[in-house]
């Protein structure tokens, strides 16, 4: 983790989130899993964890799973793929499709 050298929360969970899926063989995750291995990693803690891996799903790096649980969504793999080249990361959420608005109701109908 240390080389992707993430600068955010939502970074650093996205980061550990990537660890657990590629490095010990858990593609669904709850928070207190991320974490714990962000202790073990001896990282700076988490203000607020919970938080952390709320934002990174609005973000879209995670999504829901089943059962409460999270896991890398296929943008968080390219996001984590891509650091800590910041440019790269740029251009990688460039290429990602915004993020789809749900149907409003006419009002006049």
């Amino acid at each position: 983790m240390f080389q992707k050298q993430p600068k955010t929360d939502v970074e650093r969970a996205t980061c550990l989130a990537y660890y657990l899926t590629h490095y010990r063989d858990t593609p669904y995750f709850k928070t207190l899993d991320i974490s714990k291995l962000n202790t073990e990693a001896a990282q700076v803690k988490f203000s607020n964890a919970a938080v952390a891996v709320d934002n990174a799903t609005k973000s879209r790096y995670l999504v829901a799973a089943t059962k409460g649980n999270k896991q890398l969504s296929s943008l968080g793999e390219q996001f984590v793929l891509a650091l800590p080249d910041r440019d790269k990361v740029k251009e990688v959420m460039n290429h990602i499709r915004p993020k789809r608005r749900g149907k409003r109701g006419n009002a006049d109908s």
